[in-house]
């Protein structure tokens, strides 16, 4: 769905700067871009819902494998994402301690962070930090179509971007619990 939304945005840019007939039907694109928001957001609010009890849970097997000695709980693990200020990097401490954990559950404070983890939340606030900038640009009146498809676009790469990572840490540090649970069985 998220690519069809970027090929219409790309036909409408291309079409904005003349580069393809101005005869472009926008009354399609705009069916289009309703039709691929509402889609999107719901696929959105399933996948935050799942990913928020994934957290948790990986974030509870961590605590356990380190004997409850971390300083995020598990429940402050999903709980950081919906407060202001502190949704800047609390979350990122919070799956950072769970890989350390998952890692090396007697030394996790000696791993070090991944860049793995640290790309994909370079990635998320800059998602964030970009659809906000795109809100307020639109609110003060800043109408101009290039710049939104183009922008969107942009938005749409690092989003996806952000997404191919997030799934990469799901995976790996699932694995990491799940070889840290097969050990612990046959020692």
């Amino acid at each position: 769905m998220k690519l069809l939304l970027i090929g219409a945005m790309a036909i409408n840019l291309l079409a904005l700067l003349g580069r393809v007939s101005a005869t472009f039907p926008y009354e399609l694109f705009g069916r289009i871009v309703k039709l691929t928001v509402a889609g999107n957001l719901s696929v959105q609010v399933v996948a935050g819902v799942l990913s928020l009890v994934w957290i948790y849970r990986v974030s509870r097997n961590a605590q356990r494998l380190a004997r409850y000695g971390l300083p995020i709980s598990s429940g402050w693990a999903v709980g950081w994402y919906f407060v202001p200020i502190g949704a800047l990097w609390k979350p990122f401490e919070a799956i950072e301690q769970t890989w350390r954990a998952s890692t090396a559950p007697t030394a996790w404070r000696s791993v070090p962070t991944p860049a793995l983890l640290r790309w994909w939340w370079a990635l998320w606030l800059a998602g964030g930090a970009a659809g906000g900038l795109l809100g307020v640009l639109g609110k003060i009146g800043v109408k101009d179509r290039a710049f939104a498809s183009a922008a969107l676009i942009v938005i749409s790469a690092i989003v996806v971007g952000q997404c191919v990572l997030f799934n990469r840490v799901v995976r790996r540090l699932t694995d990491l619990q799940t070889s840290a649970v097969d050990v612990g069985v046959f020692d």
